[in-house]
């Protein structure tokens, strides 16, 4: 019976580390922490380019 417990512990303590490591692979994937600067965009002292259209 001792055994038995043991190996559910051992099961749900490996069970609950990859749901972890699968959490903190989905963080670290989705670039949260990279900040506003990870991309670039064209724009001047009137604006950005795409939302303005053409202005002459």
């Amino acid at each position: 019976m001792r055994r038995m417990i043991t190996a559910m512990t051992t099961a749900l303590i490996l069970l609950v580390l990859l749901a972890g490591l699968a959490a903190l692979v989905s963080y670290a994937r989705h670039d949260r922490f990279a900040g506003p600067a990870n991309t670039s965009e064209h724009h001047d002292e009137l604006g950005p380019l795409a939302l303005r259209g053409r202005v002459v």
